[in-house]
Parts: C-alpha cells; structure tokens; sequence
C-alpha cells in the first residue's frame, strides 16, 4: 500500500481527486538551466520520496497530463513547488509545447513536432554524471538532481556546448508517457553514468554549435540566418551541408562525425547569406554532367525533402526560392514549369538539346553558332543536355539562325558574283555570322542588302559606255588596293562611286579609274615608295639564291618591309626604294662590282676579300663596301 506522508496533509480534498489544488510542499527543487518540465516533476518526486507516477497522481494530475503540458497540471505543479510564472514558463519552452496538430513551440520558435519529440533520448553523459555527484556530495537520492536538458531533445543538436561532448542515446520508447517518466528510466542508466561508460573523447564545438547554442538561449543572430525560423534554419544547414560533403575531401568519417561536418559545411556558407548560398548550389549543380543527370542528382535530399515534406511549409519558402533559383540558372527549365511550387515565367536558361528541339536547328550545328557566339565554352566536353546558356541573351541568335543564307543566297539577295562576295569577306566589309567552314549557311542577307543600301545613296549615275569607270573588283584586281581599302575611300569621300544604269546589285557599283591611280601612287609612296620582291630584288643585284635576302634581313643586316601579299595573302619580304638604297650604302655583290668598277676591278676584288660572313653565316658572293673602298685606295 502506498505511502503519502507528508502529502496527505498539504492537499486539499473535496472528495474528488480531481478537485484536488495542492498546497505548496516544504520539500522543492529548485529549476535548473535549461530543464524540462518532465525533468522537474521527476526531481520533485524523488526529493519527497515517489515516482514520478504518484507524485503526479498525489498533485491531483497524472504524468501523462504534465508530459502533454495541460494548463491544470502545470498549474497544480507550479503550486505544491512554488514556482513563479517565469519559472514555469521557462521550464515549458525548453520543453516544447504542442501548437497544432504537427508542430510544436520550443524557445519560443515553432518546430515540425519530430524535430523535438523522438522516441530515442539523448543526453550529456558528463552533465549527468556531475548531477550525480552533486547528489551524492549532498547525501542526497541521485534522482533528485538527475536533469534532462531541453537542448538534448533537438534533432539538429547533437553536442553538450557546456562539456563538448556529443549526445549519447541513453534510452528509446515510442509511448510518450513511458519515454518522460524519468524517475524509472534514469536508475536503468545509473550506474553507466556513475562509471563514465556512456562518455566519448571530447570534440571542439563548431562555429554551428555555438550559434545554434547562443540563438537557443538567448534568441541573439548576428548572421543572415536571423529573420528565419530556427527550424527552417537548422533543416537547410543540415540538407546543404550533407550535400556539400561530396566537394569536402577527406570525409572518411563515421556517421556522427559526418553529420557535424555536414552542419558545420552548411552554416559556414548560409550565415553568409544568399550570394554564398548561390554560388555553393552552382557548385554542386557541377557535379551532375552525364546527360539524364537533374536537380535530384546535384543537391540530394536537399532537393528530394524540399520537393516534399517542406513544399508546403511558409517557413521554408525563402530557403526553396533559393534552391528553385539555382535549378532554373543551371538547367533549362521552360516557361509554365513548376519547380518546387514556384511556377517559371520565362525561359532563363536553353540547353543544346532544348535549343534544338525549339528552333529545330540541328545540335551539331547550333553548338558551332553558340560557340562562336560565346554562348558555351569550346572546350565545353558535357552531353549537350547539360550545356547550358542564358536563353535572353541569346535568343536573337536562336532566331536568326534560321534565316542566315550560303554563299549563293546572298550573292542573288545583292547582286554580287562570287568573287565579289569574297573580296568583300577577304576585307571584312561583309562578315559572315559565324566563321567556320563546316556551316555552309553563314550569312545574314540584311548585311549584304544594307551595304548595297549604303552604297546606292553615295553613288552617282554614269554611262554604261563610259570606259573612265571600273568596277571596284576591277580596281582591285587592276591596283592590287584591297576591296576594304576602296570603299573606305568612298565612305571618306577620298573617291567618287557611280551607279551603271544596266546592271543591279552591289555589281552595278563602278570607281573612276584615275582616282584609283591617284590612290594607289599615294599608297606607295606612303608605304615608302614602289616595293618589290626579296626574289626580285635578288635577281637586281646578282643573287638568285632563294631566301637569300629574307635570311639577311631577318639577321638584321640590312632593312626589309614585310606587307601580306596582295594575291597570295599571308606576310612576304619586300624591297623598297629605301630599303634598297640602305643596302647598297653597306654592300656590294660580284653583279654590283662589275656594274660599278669594271670586270678585271671585280676579279682582283674577289680574290683580295674576304665574303661577308659574320659568325659564320653564308650570305653568298657579298662584301661590305666599305672593305672593297679601302682596297682600291
């Protein structure tokens, strides 16, 4: 039969128990840091010498009421130990407090109910064991200090900040009663207490830990994550985190320690805030580049939980607008798509293959115009589902590309012949779209019709019959003045343009022959006089050894002019007037000495001198003029 003592005497009976208000007991504990309110009643039944189960009953409540925090038995509790309302209400929020079907109020911040309640408890064994001895240095019963932290019941903690130790499992029951009544679990675990068994090496507390410790206590953020739920906050910390861990090398971790890795991980880049957050999604959107590989594959059960349990979750909303953000920046997501529950309202990225598919442009082809474009990297080596390209900027070339025409199609749209057509490419009058010889349709029609258009409001009409005219091709070929060259003239108004009345198109475009003449004469002079070639030059002062005078002017011995080519193209060795007589300033040949001192003067030179020869080098029958000079003094 069970004993009441000194309880009989403090409760007040109105022959119902459940009418019963208890007095205020002589025999009270005091609320620790951070206890729970299951915690307190368990030390109040043990400092008066019951179970948790019939104190509770002997107060007029049962365990079951306290463990669901009703009002009457937290105000039967407050009553028989004296606690004041801020007391008590400490104790409720490091409880936590149902506030709905499915959430729960802890630290005053709402919680998915399983992120506080779970049928496995944790706690500090070090803490626990420091109860313990304060008890037995008070000769007192253990149960009497035993205290269950409300920090320990957090899903995303798993660290004592006061001890560094880690949350040890000490006990697991689904019933909810069963699991809070401590004063019969706490002597299961006693003696594995009292031992040290249930304690871990000591690890050092994460930037993570101490915020979460701080914003526990006190409610204090000094990060990004403050205007945010606690919950929402710990839930995206341990979601990204966990993903992250795939960038982080040397993870070869066990579980415990690669779950406070991945929380360390996580904070450390959302306490930066958004920017921080974005580039870590772009990140981990790198690593899915095989062509199938989505959302699911880069961020893992950050995508899977927040396309779940937290789609429909307020708090979340800002964490799930930043990871839709990051899907829609690096996968091509349509207009209308649904993503995460936000609805796409525009297209903000293209693949290769989406591209394709749109325009029906073939890839292989579309690839080159994004390359040349810029749009993707040359060296870009995913599967064209996973070459991605701002779909704004781009979307005039995806339009145009259609529409761009072969050689053919753009020499009818401005009456050009072929060798027109490339004359003004050659020059870079008329640039084709994109320069590659594997598309065979890279013209823009509107460039050749708007230089036709240019031209025919600069050009006056002349006589077809009127041999005083030439076409600029002529000119060209005539002048060896590039195609560029001539129509600049006539855009700087240095050369007249007429217009043939019988002939259409960029064709009917026709130069004065004398201003070309006039052209070319100051071209040359300009360029130091007429050129000729290193061979011709060559054959003029008797050597005709090929490349003769390329070697000697590469070495530096006498000076060269190099221009391209004006048919062949690509950059020749000339000769000029200056050029020329800088030479023959220092040199002479065998040809030069005959010309210049008779044929016995030449042979007697020969014999006494030395070739020019510096190093080594063979420049062929050539002397320095100023060896042969002193000679024949």
């Amino acid at each position: 039969m069970r004993t009441f003592g000194i309880l009989v005497k403090s409760l007040q009976t109105n022959h119902n128990r459940s009418l019963m208000v208890p007095k205020l007991l002589p025999l009270r504990a005091a609320p620790k840091h951070r206890e729970t309110v299951p915690s307190f009643l368990s030390r109040m039944a043990a400092m008066n010498g019951l179970s948790a189960t019939d104190f509770a009953l002997d107060m007029g409540f049962s365990l079951k009421k306290i463990v669901h925090l009703e009002d009457g038995a937290l105000r039967s509790l407050g009553s028989c130990s004296g606690l004041t309302g801020t007391q008590l209400e400490e104790l409720v929020s490091w409880t936590g407090q149902r506030s709905g079907d499915v959430r729960t109020t802890f630290r005053y911040e709402a919680f998915v109910s399983r992120a506080v309640r779970n049928p496995i408890i944790r706690g500090c064994p070090v803490c626990l064991r420091e109860d313990l001895e304060e008890a037995e240095a008070n000769r007192a019963h253990p149960l009497t200090q035993m205290t269950m932290r409300g920090d320990w019941q957090l899903r995303e903690n798993d660290l004592c900040i006061e001890h560094s130790h880690t949350l040890v499992p000490l006990w697991e029951s689904k019933p909810l009663v069963g699991r809070y009544d401590l004063s019969s679990r706490f002597p299961d675990v006693l003696e594995d207490i009292r031992e040290g068994k249930l304690e871990r090496p000591r690890v050092n507390p994460s930037p993570y830990d101490r915020w979460l410790d701080v914003r526990l206590r006190t409610g204090d953020d000094e990060t990004w994550l403050a205007d945010h739920t606690l919950y929402a906050a710990t839930t995206f910390c341990t979601l990204l985190g966990a993903e992250l861990l795939r960038l982080d090398e040397g993870t070869d971790l066990d579980q415990g320690a690669r779950m406070r890795r991945a929380r360390t991980l996580g904070f450390g880049v959302a306490r930066q805030g958004e920017a921080a957050i974005k580039g870590a999604l772009d990140d981990l959107a790198s690593l899915a580049d095989s062509a199938k590989a989505g959302p699911k594959r880069a961020f893992g059960h950050l995508f899977i939980d927040f396309s779940g349990e937290h789609l429909e979750k307020d708090d979340f909303t800002p964490f799930r607008k930043l990871l839709r953000d990051g899907i829609v920046r690096n996968w091509p997501v349509a207009a209308g798509e649904s993503v995460l529950g936000f609805v796409q309202d525009e297209r903000q990225r293209h693949s290769v293959l989406t591209a394709s598919d749109e325009t029906g442009i073939g890839p292989s082809l579309l690839e080159k115009f994004l390359v040349h474009a810029g749009a993707i990297g040359a060296d870009d080596d995913r599967p064209i589902a996973r070459k991605t390209f701002d779909a704004r900027a781009y979307a005039d070339l995806l339009a145009e590309i259609p529409t761009l025409v072969g050689p053919i199609g753009m020499q009818r749209a401005m009456g050009a012949t072929k060798g027109q057509l490339e004359s003004l490419a050659k020059d870079g009058v008329l640039a084709p779209r994109i320069d590659n010889p594997m598309v065979k349709s890279p013209w823009r029609v509107s460039d050749g019709v708007a230089l036709v258009a240019e031209l025919q409001e600069m050009a006056i009409p002349i006589e077809s019959s009127d041999e005083s005219w030439e076409s600029i091709q002529d000119a060209r070929h005539r002048s060896d003045l590039g195609v560029g060259t001539i129509i600049a003239g006539v855009r700087a108004g240095h050369l007249r343009l007429g217009r043939r009345p019988d002939l259409e198109g960029y064709a009917a475009f026709h130069v004065e022959k004398d201003e070309i003449d006039r052209m070319k004469a100051e071209r040359t002079m300009a360029d130091g006089g007429p050129l000729i070639t290193a061979a011709a030059f060559g054959r003029l002062v008797g050597i005709r050894t090929q490349g003769w005078f390329e070697k000697l002017a590469g070495s530096g011995h006498t000076p060269a002019t190099r221009r391209p080519h004006p048919k062949y193209g690509g950059e020749w060795v000339f000769a000029s007037e200056s050029d020329i007589e800088e030479f023959r300033k220092r040199f002479l040949t065998s040809t030069m000495m005959k010309d210049e001192f008779g044929l016995n003067s030449r042979k007697k030179l020969q014999a006494a001198l030395k070739r020019f020869a510096p190093n080594g080098e063979d420049h062929g029958p050539l002397y320095l003029r100023e060896d042969v000079e002193a000679f024949l003094k």
